[in-house]
């Protein structure tokens, strides 16, 4: 029987067809593909028969291609670089442009206002032959998208290598004391003066912003030789501030004890004018008293240096021609009770005198001063 198209005349029951029962169908259990194939091409009218049909089709996943790939949204400080069949058709404004779809077309956006972050932890040698583990940031962003995509094969790569060679100039120039104990933006300028020169020599598009040395250190197989010698300035640079505050310590005090000194030397000075006044006041009054009376004022100057020395001395010698004058001065006696003598007894009802009991005083008499200038002169 020959094959009829669906739906001119009646099919041929299921399972009765000429060439047999269709294997896989719904006859064994599997989807009749036939049959949703058969049902598509219906829905679509007189488009599924046919060679219209099949143009309608292509026609059809033609304009689903532009709708869906051919539009591409480019944002602010961005730019697209419309690439077609890998060569540079244009660039890309920020808005909505409309293009042939991949893979004819194909649209790379780049963000101009993105700061882009490069970081890396290297081991470099500084200038006094030391190991150090320098830890470096470069930040910068993208200027000219068409130079950064089409200048260099990876232009990312490209400005790490050359923010690596810049800090190992830099850090090779500088001892590791120097580098790690850095208090200015010097090591991080220069730095940033060699990456840029190196970057414009490039022709890479990008802008530099902040360069610079996040931290320093030293490999694991020397840290513990170089915590000692930390540790040992440290201890240098503690010594040298104790020895500092010392040396305060002792300027003050030496100001201080200097102050006092010269405060005793100018209580002193005022004391001896003072002294040296009253002592001139005093021999102005002697003089007065001895033009009015030389001889008794002379005796009276004798009288009163005698009594000085002899008060305080218990013996006194003249070894010169003259009257000998020994004065022994006579201890205070103590007034003491008497003692009644054993196996005496005072008179029942009596009481014994006070002035009785107490001994009698030497009978003594001083030597008269026989010497002296002009002791009979006196009076006369």
């Amino acid at each position: 029987m020959p094959w009829k198209e669906p739906g001119e005349k009646p099919r041929e029951p299921r399972g009765h067809e000429p060439w047999g029962p269709r294997q896989g169908g719904s006859g064994n259990g599997g989807p009749d593909l036939e049959a949703w194939l058969r049902k598509a091409r219906r829905s679509l009218g007189p488009f599924g028969r046919g060679p219209l049909g099949a143009l309608a089709l292509i026609v059809l996943a033609i304009v689903l291609w532009f709708a869906i790939g051919g539009w591409t949204m480019i944002g602010n400080q961005q730019v697209g670089m419309l690439l077609r069949f890998g060569r540079l058709e244009s660039v890309l404004q920020p808005g909505l442009h409309f293009h042939i779809p991949l893979p004819v077309d194909r649209v790379q956006v780049v963000d101009l206002g993105r700061t882009r972050t490069l970081s890396d932890d290297v081991r470099l040698l500084t200038g006094d032959g030391q190991l150090a583990m320098v830890d470096y940031y470069v930040q910068y962003k993208v200027a000219d998208a068409r130079k950064f995509l089409f200048s260099a094969r990876d232009a990312e790569e490209t400005a790490r290598n050359a923010a690596t060679i810049a800090v190992r100039a830099v850090v090779g120039s500088h001892s590791l004391a120097e580098v790690m104990n850095r208090s200015d933006d010097q090591l991080d300028n220069d730095i940033r003066g060699r990456v840029q020169a190196a970057l414009e020599q490039a022709d890479l598009g990008v802008a530099i912003g902040a360069v610079g040395i996040q931290n320093v250190g030293v490999p694991s197989e020397v840290k513990q030789a170089f915590d000692g010698i930390a540790k040992a300035h440290e201890d240098g640079r503690a010594a040298e501030a104790t020895a500092r505050a010392d040396v305060s310590r002792a300027k003050v005090e030496a100001h201080a004890k200097a102050a006092s000194l010269k405060t005793d030397a100018e209580s002193y000075r005022g004391k001896s004018i003072a002294d040296a006044l009253a002592e001139v006041a005093r021999f102005n009054q002697i003089l007065t008293q001895y033009h009015a009376a030389p001889q008794v004022t002379r005796h009276r100057l004798w009288l009163q240096a005698m009594h000085d020395v002899l008060s305080s001395n218990h013996v006194v010698v003249n070894t010169g021609t003259g009257d000998v004058i020994v004065q022994f001065p006579q201890p205070t006696p103590p007034h003491t009770a008497a003692i009644p003598a054993p196996g005496s007894s005072a008179p029942a009802g009596r009481n014994p005198s006070p002035a009785s009991s107490l001994p009698a005083p030497p009978q003594t008499t001083t030597p008269p001063v026989t010497s002296g200038p002009a002791v009979h002169g006196v009076g006369e």
